[in-house]
């Protein structure tokens, strides 16, 4: 493995290269993008799909990689960002998807299958005593917040520094910005994109991510104006795929109950990935609804928000009254979906799935900490289980602060070089598991970290 070590931040000696070194490997892609962009502003349907200077387009995917335009093959470390716990084209998902799109595809009425499947959530997820499905996360999040806004007469909402909730206004707030305001005991809100508006400043609460007395003092001072705090068990895309520590999760839930405030745990990305009881028996914390989604449907669109049963049936049962708030969509609880997630969570309690994709992301973590430890760069390796970051020129990640303070450019070009050597880890994510990464994977994703570190990180001088 090479020896390298890093300039100070901001400082790496070939950022030019590592962008050519891309180009030189995705022609076909750049031809793509370019056409892409004629129809799509930036060339894509999706924010999260574009990395600087373009996205690689796939055309197939199988087990732990995928395959772009050129017909060049990938090990995936993105998974669909998430949903993708048992690999591309797992045999009994795609089964069972047949099936269902044989039978019926989208009828928008109730079927049994989702009952059946929600009962074998519930019974690994005890704490969802009551829950709806949705197509995704932001909507899970979004009708959480709702409930609890109705249960509690109150409007205000407070969100972690650097927690990404998905895609609605009041959680584009001190999520992606790079401008942070105020400290880091007492962070301030910043609206993160155009767009949005100002008087979010007033309804949204900053708190500051593993920062048990911080966060703790803050909800307090707020406290009789909080319909909820929600939080990420694992910070993941703009928080560095940090978990939160067990004892600031439990200053945190001490502090929204003692003020009558909703717990909101969005696991929308660790859903499953932290053990099929979810983020509540990871952290020995419950809170009082949650957010799940992506590995949910097994590959297709499916989440789900639930918990208290007083507050889901209080604001969205027969009887809710005034408290009704309205959650429904023409896709939601789909068929395909169902069946897809039924599928992948029979896999899940019958083999070492969950097991193996663990091991992956733990022997990538410890692979990674190797080499850089033999480099001698400033650096450190964030994750768990199944999740996977690299932060470059900081030597501590706990919040996005820390995450900021490193070197990002210098981790980008990295992450390019990975992706230019057939390993698909985009500079706009963490990398994640799957129970299909074997050993010779992670070394392939290994061996092209230590050349992308040689090419972008400064050799020391020869004495």
């Amino acid at each position: 493995m090479s020896t390298t070590t890093p300039l100070p931040a901001g400082n790496s000696h070939d950022h030019g290269g590592a962008r050519r070194h891309f180009e030189s490997a995705t022609a076909a892609s750049k031809d793509l993008w370019t056409r892409a962009e004629r129809i799509f502003p930036q060339g894509v349907s999706g924010q999260a799909k574009f990395f600087t200077p373009y996205p690689v387009f796939v055309t197939s995917a199988q087990g732990a990689y995928v395959t772009d335009v050129s017909g060049r093959d990938y090990v995936d470390l993105l998974m669909g960002a998430g949903p993708l716990l048992l690999g591309h084209g797992h045999p009994a998902v795609v089964e069972a998807v047949r099936k269902q799109a044989v039978s019926m595809v989208n009828p928008m009425m109730p079927t049994r299958a989702s009952i059946e499947y929600a009962e074998r959530l519930q019974a690994h997820m005890p704490h969802l005593e009551r829950l709806r499905f949705t197509n995704t996360g932001s909507e899970a999040t979004r009708s959480a917040v709702r409930v609890a806004r109705a249960a509690t007469g109150r409007l205000k909402i407070a969100k972690f520094e650097g927690n990404y909730h998905g895609s609605d206004d009041a959680f584009l707030v001190s999520t992606h910005s790079s401008r942070l305001q105020g400290t880091p005991q007492r962070p301030e809100p910043v609206l993160d994109y155009a767009g949005l508006s100002p008087r979010l400043l007033d309804e949204v609460v900053v708190l500051p991510y593993n920062d048990a007395e911080s966060a703790a003092a803050l909800i307090a001072e707020h406290g009789s104006e909080l319909a909820a705090v929600i939080m990420e068990p694992v910070s993941f895309s703009s928080g560095g795929g940090v978990p939160a520590r067990p004892e600031f999760a439990a200053a945190v839930r001490a502090a929204t109950a003692a003020h009558g405030i909703v717990l909101i745990f969005d696991e929308v990305l660790c859903a499953l990935r932290l053990g099929l009881a979810g983020a509540p028996a990871y952290l020995g914390v419950t809170p009082d609804l949650v957010c799940i989604g992506k590995a949910l449907g097994g590959g297709l669109p499916l989440a789900a928000f639930g918990g208290r049963a007083d507050l889901m049936d209080g604001t969205l049962g027969v009887a809710a009254g005034a408290r009704k708030v309205f959650q429904s969509g023409t896709f939601t609880e789909n068929p395909l979906s169902v069946a897809a997630g039924a599928a992948s969570l029979t896999v899940l309690e019958t083999e070492d799935a969950l097991t193996r994709a663990d091991k992956a992301g733990e022997r990538l973590r410890d692979g990674l900490r190797q080499l850089l430890l033999e480099s001698g760069a400033t650096a450190t390796v964030t994750g768990v289980g199944s999740i996977v970051q690299l932060h470059l020129g900081v030597s501590e990640v706990h919040n996005r602060r820390d995450v900021l303070s490193g070197d990002l450019r210098q981790t980008a070009d990295v992450l390019l070089g990975c992706v230019a050597d057939g390993v698909l880890w985009p500079p706009i994510h963490p990398a994640v598991t799957s129970s299909e990464h074997t050993d010779a994977d992670i070394d392939r994703v290994l061996h092209a970290v230590d050349g992308a570190l040689a090419r972008v990180v400064e050799r020391p001088a020869k004495p």
